[in-house]
């Protein structure tokens, strides 16, 4: 039993030095996925240790039973802005209670152009976003094919943007789902304090809450979000000439825009 739990404590201190390496590298979606991991190695240690009233149960992922299309469709509608397949993962895990396989979303967007194509549903499909300057897709960026293409477009500033329309949009999901049987806290807890570690005017020493991240990430969007917005509507007017296969899934060959 020592064997086991020098293991893990060594393991313990490993993720803590990764997440710390992380958090100053302002890898927020790292944070977050190193301290699932490291309260997974806590509940075993505590499940070893000399003592303990009961062993601590594994922890089962829970497999949702709806498709990974509307899997990340209900992540994407609740993020409101594209995002990258981790984050999808990550967010999905955090508010819906279950496991989004990376084995699924392998040919899920391949998939999605090929349903689109064939006319043979009309839904709403999983979409590569694209890039504003070309209109090609941009790699492991998805969005939803619901929105309006501005929105689904990636100008010079849209990374900032997309962050903090994210920050505040799950700011305010937590909010929504505290208490919520489905929703991980600690995961959502762990969610929000990776996201804040990237947006200035939340390490003043006070709680890093929902409320304030909500608050200081919307004030930061209000300044960038015309430029940013501007840009991408000067490109979606280029896109008008697409066919709408190519303003969903992008441009066979780059566009100049």
């Amino acid at each position: 039993m020592d064997e086991a739990l020098d293991a893990i404590e060594r393991e313990m201190d490993r993720l803590r030095t990764e997440i710390r390496s992380a958090a100053e590298a302002s890898d927020s979606e790292r944070v977050t996925e190193l301290r699932a991991q490291l309260r997974a190695a806590q509940n075993g240690w505590d499940a070893l240790l000399p003592g303990a009233s009961a062993p601590t149960a594994v922890p089962v992922l829970r497999r949702s039973m709806k498709s990974a299309r509307e899997q990340v469709l209900e992540t994407l509608a609740l993020i409101g802005a594209p995002a990258t397949q981790k984050t999808i993962r990550s967010v999905h895990h955090a508010f819906f209670g279950t496991t989004l396989a990376t084995s699924s979303l392998v040919t899920l967007r391949r998939d999605e152009e090929r349903s689109f194509r064939s006319r043979s549903s009309p839904r709403t499909h999983v979409c590569p976003a694209l890039a504003a300057d070309t209109l090609r897709p941009v790699r492991s960026m998805l969005a939803s094919s619901d929105w309006p293409l501005p929105q689904r477009l990636l100008a010079s500033g849209s990374s900032r943007v997309n962050y903090l329309t994210m920050a505040v949009n799950l700011a305010e999901a937590a909010e929504r789902a505290a208490g919520e049987a489905h929703a991980d806290a600690d995961a959502i807890h762990d969610l929000l304090q990776g996201l804040a570690l990237n947006i200035p005017g939340l390490s003043s020493g006070e709680p890093v809450t929902a409320a304030r991240i909500r608050t200081v990430a919307q004030r930061e969007l209000a300044h960038l979000l015309p430029a940013d917005q501007d840009a991408r509507d000067r490109a979606a007017r280029a896109a008008s000439q697409l066919e709408a296969a190519e303003r969903l899934f992008g441009a066979s060959v780059p566009q100049n825009t």
